[in-house]
Formats: C-alpha cells, sequence, structure tokens
C-alpha cells in the first residue's frame, strides 16, 4: 500500500502505447460473463484523471474479462497547441496499429466522454480510414456527456479543472484563461467567417455522425449508439446532446437517449452505477448474440464510491 507521501501510479497496470494511449490486456483465465467484441476502445474526457478514469477500465474489466481495452486520453494541449489532423493521426498512430493488427471480421466497440473523448475518436477513425482505405467495423457506440457546442463559458469551465486550487493562483489563471479564451473565440469566428474554418468541437460534432466514417456489424446500416446525459450538465447542454442524437437517427443510426437527472458532466455512472452499466452491457453485447446472452446483476464492486 502507497504511503500517504508517496504518488499512486493508477496507470502501473496497463501497458503503455504512449503517452497518451494505454491497454488493459485480456484476461484468458478469467471466466466469461457474456458476447462482447474482442477489443473495446474508451476514449475519456479532457484532462480526465488516472485515478477517475481506471473506474471505467475496472468495469469493463468486469462486464467483458477477455476483451482487450484500448484507452486514450486527451489533454487540454491537444486543443489549443496540437489541433490539427496531421498533429492528431500522429499521436493516435499507436492506436491507429492496434486497430489494423485485428481481424477484418472483428468489430470494435467505442465509448467517448465529452467533447474530448468525440474529438480523439473522430480523428482515431480518419486516421484509421487513411491507413487502410476503409471505415473501421464498429459494433455499437455509447457517448457520455457529449456531443456539446463550442462556447466561450462552457470552454472556460471545461479548461478551469486544470487550475491550481488555492485560490489566489486559481483567481489570476481564470483572468489569463478568460482572457486567452475569449480572443481565440473572436479570432476564430473572424477567421472562421472570411475562410470558412469552424472550430475543432464543431468539426468533430459533425464528424461523428459521418456514415462513411464507420461501418456497423452488418451491411444493413451504421451501428447502434446510445447517448448518456444529463439535465443538470453545465459543461454540455442536454438539448446539444438531444439535438445530435436527432440528426444521427436522420442518418440511419439507431438511436437511444439515456437521460440521467440531476447529475454533473461525466459523472452519470458515480450517481447511478447499476443503471449506468446495464445500459453500457446492452451496447457492449454483440447485436447478433444478444438472444444468448447470460442475463447478470451488475457485480457489486462496479457501485463505486
Amino acid at each position: 500500500m502507497a504511503s500517504p507521501l508517496q504518488k499512486v501510479d493508477y496507470l502501473a497496470p496497463f501497458t503503455k502505447l504512449s503517452s497518451c494511449i494505454y491497454v488493459s490486456e485480456p484476461d484468458t483465465s478469467a471466466e466469461d460473463t457474456g458476447y462482447y467484441p474482442e477489443t473495446i476502445v474508451v476514449a475519456f474526457w479532457m484532462n480526465a484523471f488516472s485515478r477517475s478514469l481506471v473506474k471505467y477500465i475496472a468495469g469493463y474489466r468486469q462486464l467483458a474479462p477477455r476483451a482487450r481495452i484500448i484507452f486514450i486520453r486527451t489533454s487540454s494541449s491537444e486543443f489549443i497547441l496540437r489541433p490539427t489532423k496531421r498533429a492528431q493521426y500522429a499521436r493516435l498512430a499507436p492506436a491507429v496499429e492496434a486497430l489494423r493488427a485485428l481481424p477484418t471480421d472483428s468489430p470494435v466497440f467505442f465509448h467517448m466522454f465529452s467533447n474530448g473523448g468525440v474529438f480523439a475518436t473522430t480523428h482515431l477513425l480518419e486516421a484509421y480510414q487513411k491507413a487502410t482505405g476503409g471505415p473501421l467495423r464498429i459494433s455499437s457506440t455509447v457517448i457520455d456527456s457529449a456531443p456539446g457546442t463550442a462556447t466561450l463559458s462552457a470552454s472556460i469551465k471545461a479548461f478551469s479543472y486544470i487550475l491550481p486550487k488555492r485560490w489566489l493562483l486559481r483567481l489570476f489563471g481564470k483572468l489569463l484563461l478568460y482572457t486567452y479564451l475569449a480572443s481565440v473565440f473572436t479570432l476564430g469566428k473572424v477567421v472562421g467567417k472570411v475562410l470558412g474554418i469552424r472550430d475543432v468541437v464543431s468539426v468533430a460534432r459533425q464528424a461523428i455522425n459521418d456514415g462513411q466514417l464507420v461501418r456497423g456489424i452488418n451491411k444493413a446500416g451504421p451501428p447502434k449508439r446510445c447517448y448518456i446525459y444529463s439535465d443538470a450538465d453545465e459543461l454540455v447542454s442536454w438539448k446539444d446532446v438531444e439535438k445530435h442524437a436527432s440528426d444521427a437517427e436522420l442518418k440511419g443510426f439507431p438511436v437511444r437517449r439515456e437521460k440521467f437527472s440531476g447529475t454533473e458532466h461525466v459523472a452519470h455512472m458515480r450517481a447511478d452505477p447499476e443503471r449506468y452499466w446495464n445500459t453500457v452491457k446492452l451496447y457492449l453485447n454483440d447485436p447478433g448474440l444478444l438472444s444468448r446472452v447470460r442475463t447478470t446483476k451488475t457485480p457489486a464492486s462496479l457501485i463505486f464510491e
């Protein structure tokens, strides 16, 4: 057990492919609990703490013990300093190579969180398509607390999570952050109108509904997806999520809206873990094998404090 002064490395048990991409290897000795894709990709929210994200990996490890879980971290610097496609393709190259090694008939399950996760996922899918010449085969998708739209107030709240806790430093940091983001938004609107350039959040929001970027488990249509969101999220409005869900339906995606009440941004699992993981399990299980999936109660160990 780590001493109070010793920093815990929550990511130590995982295989590190790069500074932002990790793998939780399958537990081949574990008893199977269902029928699910062999590979799961989880794209976390911007600046997610390692102690928070490992809870989701632990949850998936129990629901899919024999699956290989690739998870992606995204920092605020990716939005500020390296938002270009070229930079993101390079960053996500290890994940692309891992997906390219899969059999062509092996679908992948995706779970993305917030705009940061959507941003990473769309670039990953684009990079895969560019590398292979075809879209990635996806079984189904869960989108948690996303996608939103780019607003100054939401951006300030999102980036504020990385500011110091001491009130004076935090106040000074917020002033600098507001000045910087206000300048970026103002300049972005002017340049965008002149050159037709959109912000990265809007680009990712549209791309994730691109039916040419993914293919479903069969040729019948796009993979099904579930939106998990809340009426109390201060970073991503439920109206933005539902509008995106409606647009997805118009493009042929089978959609489910799992709307929580009173929960904060990316905090739905913590508020009601049983509901959350039961919803995930419905989408994790291979649609072609749902009738054979054993009905199991959400393990008690998935009930996180």
